[in-house]
């Protein structure tokens, strides 16, 4: 099987958060700027002394009502909550999926569905048991969940420390504990864009598991450095700290990559095709054959159509419909053996991947496809997985549009 080559990684960062705090959007979007004027930070503190009946550090001023160099140990609370709360909603969804795989016989498989059953090839299982989601430590296999784990409760264990300082050495170590948090952040937005993009370009999976991960861990990135958790005093080591950490997550995203064998590669392949309807037979027919590199079959439709699918099949021919696709893609199995065979036979069918057979790539490059599958029914695209019901709205509101021209 060919090696894919390594992913690009995403140079997006997801800017949007799940906020779990009791704050109103607009008194959190109001504090998440740094707090860098004198009255905000004296009203601040103020209320902080009068709720806590503790008194910050940075509550002084010096003789020319400027703050004290202490003063810049502040970090804006609201933002601290928040990654908080992200960070501890990714410790629960990493410690639930690391405990799942560690100690429930099947259980991925009970979450996601049975990746291996026919046609029930499921996203979720299939990514969870790649070859990448463990990590081998002399023969002992760690789920790579569990570096999850402790990365998100690392991050919530120091964002809850108090903010008020008593003394210098206490302010020294708040600095020290903001560096870590950019560090630990830092790393975890860049190794989960490395993920994100071995998710699409090399698996074609989605996994809503990972990708929940994955903007916990992008949002808490974008709101530690937009939020002031740089101590003003140490703003060099922070900036060196986060460039440590993005190039140390860059080489363990290489090495994570790297450390997968083709041997483990091709039975992941395998374990895909057989839950997409391949037999045996068929697979070892291909991995045999090494001068043919293309024209590789989706596999059969081995579901029959009902009545209502038969009528959709037909619904979908007057309208010139086609679908795209690719002969790897469970979600376009799943479509095809919703309709049946019987009623699949009245659509055309685009394989938009290069090495599938009757390939059509470059109509698939000219019509931007977004996403396999995607329908396109009476010129206009229509992107994902359908249901009858859901094919069946499509196609009364496209016969009206038709009905409407011939007037």
């Amino acid at each position: 099987m060919r090696r894919h080559r390594f992913p690009i990684l995403i140079p997006t960062i997801v800017s949007c958060s799940v906020i779990w705090c009791t704050e109103g959007f607009h008194s959190v979007s109001t504090r998440l700027r740094p707090y860098s004027d004198l009255n905000n930070r004296l009203l601040h503190s103020s209320r902080y002394h009068e709720s806590t009946g503790l008194t910050p550090l940075f509550f002084t001023n010096d003789e020319n009502n400027n703050l004290s160099e202490s003063q810049h140990e502040l970090w804006n609370p609201s933002a601290r909550k928040i990654i908080t709360s992200l960070s501890a909603a990714g410790a629960i969804e990493t410690g639930y999926l690391s405990f799942t795989k560690l100690f429930v016989p099947g259980g991925i498989d009970n979450i996601c569905g049975d990746s291996m059953s026919p046609g029930g090839a499921s996203s979720c299982g299939t990514v969870l048991n790649s070859p990448y989601a463990n990590i081998d430590f002399g023969g002992t296999e760690i789920p790579l969940t569990l570096f999850g784990f402790a990365a998100y409760a690392a991050v919530t264990l120091l964002s809850v420390m108090p903010i008020q300082v008593r003394d210098e050495n206490d302010s020294g170590r708040n600095e020290s504990i903001r560096i870590a948090i950019i560090a630990l952040t830092t790393a975890m937005a860049t190794f989960s864009s490395f993920l994100l993009s071995l998710l699409f370009n090399v698996l074609h999976q989605s996994c809503p598991y990972c990708l929940l991960s994955a903007l916990i861990s992008l949002s808490m990135g974008f709101l530690v450095w937009t939020s002031g958790a740089l101590p003003a005093n140490r703003k060099r080591d922070g900036v060196k700290v986060g460039l440590g950490s993005f190039a140390t997550a860059t080489i363990a995203s290489l090495a994570l990559f790297l450390s997968v064998d083709e041997a483990a590669i091709s039975a992941y392949s395998n374990n895909i095709m057989q839950g997409n309807g391949f037999s045996g037979g068929q697979i070892v027919a291909l991995a045999d054959d090494s001068t043919k590199k293309t024209d590789i079959p989706p596999p059969p439709i081995t579901a029959t159509s009902s009545e209502r699918a038969l009528k959709v099949g037909r619904d979908l021919k007057s309208l010139d419909a086609k679908m795209f696709g690719a002969y790897w893609c469970s979600h376009c199995y799943e479509q095809k053996q919703r309709l049946g065979k019987e009623a699949y036979m009245n659509i055309q069918y685009v394989e938009c991947s290069k090495e599938g057979i009757n390939s059509k790539s470059s109509l698939c490059k000219e019509k931007n496809i977004p996403g396999y599958p995607t329908w396109e029914i009476n010129g206009i695209l229509y992107p994902g997985d359908m249901y009858l019901d859901e094919l069946e709205d499509i196609i009364e509101k496209e016969l009206k549009k038709v009905d409407t021209l011939k007037l």
